[in-house]
C-alpha cells in the first residue's frame, strides 16, 4: 500500500443497497464515537468491513483477545414494513483520530464507497464544544451538500451557519457536487468528557430517517444521568480543593477566554 493511500476491506459481502450510513469518528464530547457504538451493539450489528492505512497510528482494538483494524464498518439486519420498504444502518465508528492531512482523502474514499455499494444517505456526527457547567439536552444542527438539501426542511432539521472541520468537514468537501446525500449532525457537547446525552439526543434526530428501525435511547440518556452526576461531583470537589488550597485572588478581570 502506498504512503497516504486510504483503502477499505471488505470482510462480507453484505448487500447495503438502499442503506443509511452512519459516521462516527473521536470529536468534542466523543459524540460520534459513543453515539455509533451505542448503535453497534443495541442493534447487534455485524462487521462488514474495515479501513487501512499506513499513515494511520500504530493502534489495533481488541475484542475478546482477537485483534481488529481501529476503523471498523459494521451493518444492521435489514429491517422492511408491510409496504415493503426497508431500513437498513451501516455505521462506522473509528478509535483514532486520523492525522489532518488525510482527512480530505478519507473522506473520498468513504464517499467512494458508499456510492459502489448502492448506500442512500451518508450521516457524519460531530460535536461542538459547549460550556463544561451547561447541563441539559444538547442542540443539534444540520448542515448538507445540495444532494441532501431537501431533508433539512423535509425532517425539519435546525439548518446550521458557520464551518465545519475535521473528517465531517472533509466528508462534506467531498460531497461537493456529487448525487449521494450527505448530511452532517451537529451537537452541542461537553468537551471534558464523553457526553452520552448528546449522543443520545444525536441518535434521537437520525431515527426519522429510518422510521423502520427502533432506535432506543433511553438506556443511553439512564448512563448519561449517571456521568453527569459523577461529574457534578467530581467538579464540585475540584472546585472545593482549589478553594482549600489557592490563595484568594484579588479583585479584577477575569480571564476573557474560559
Amino acid at each position: 500500500m502506498a504512503s497516504g493511500e486510504v483503502r477499505i476491506v471488505d470482510t462480507r459481502n453484505e448487500p447495503l443497497k438502499g442503506a443509511m450510513m452512519i459516521v462516527g469518528f473521536p470529536t468534542h464530547g466523543l459524540v460520534g464515537s459513543v453515539a455509533a457504538s451505542y448503535l453497534v451493539h443495541s442493534l447487534d450489528m455485524s462487521l462488514v468491513a474495515y479501513m487501512v492505512s499506513e499513515e494511520f497510528p500504530p493502534t489495533v482494538i481488541m475484542e475478546e483477545g482477537v485483534v481488529n483494524a481501529p476503523v471498523r464498518f459494521y451493518a444492521s439486519k435489514l429491517v422492511c414494513g408491510v409496504d415493503r420498504s426497508c431500513d437498513q444502518l451501516l455505521v462506522v465508528i473509528s478509535d483514532i483520530q486520523p492525522p489532518v492531512p488525510m482527512l480530505n482523502s478519507l473522506g473520498r474514499t468513504l464517499l467512494d464507497w458508499a456510492e459502489g455499494k448502492g448506500i442512500q444517505l451518508v450521516v457524519a456526527v460531530e460535536g461542538q464544544p459547549m460550556e463544561s457547567d451547561t447541563w441539559g439536552d444538547a442542540r443539534v444542527v444540520a448542515m448538507a451538500n445540495r444532494a441532501a438539501a431537501p431533508l433539512l426542511e423535509k425532517y425539519r432539521f435546525d439548518a446550521a451557519n458557520g464551518v465545519v472541520t475535521g473528517l465531517a468537514g472533509g466528508l462534506l468537501l467531498s460531497a461537493i457536487g456529487r448525487t449521494t446525500p450527505v448530511l452532517c449532525l451537529v451537537a452541542q457537547a461537553h468537551k471534558d468528557y464523553p457526553d452520552a446525552r448528546a449522543a443520545a439526543k444525536v441518535i434521537e434526530t437520525i431515527n426519522p430517517l429510518v422510521p423502520l428501525m427502533l432506535l432506543d435511547t433511553k438506556p443511553l440518556r439512564e448512563k448519561a444521568r449517571e456521568i453527569e452526576t459523577e461529574v457534578r461531583k467530581t467538579l464540585q470537589q475540584t472546585r472545593e480543593s482549589m478553594t482549600t488550597v489557592r490563595p484568594a485572588e484579588t479583585e479584577g478581570p477575569g480571564e476573557m477566554y474560559r
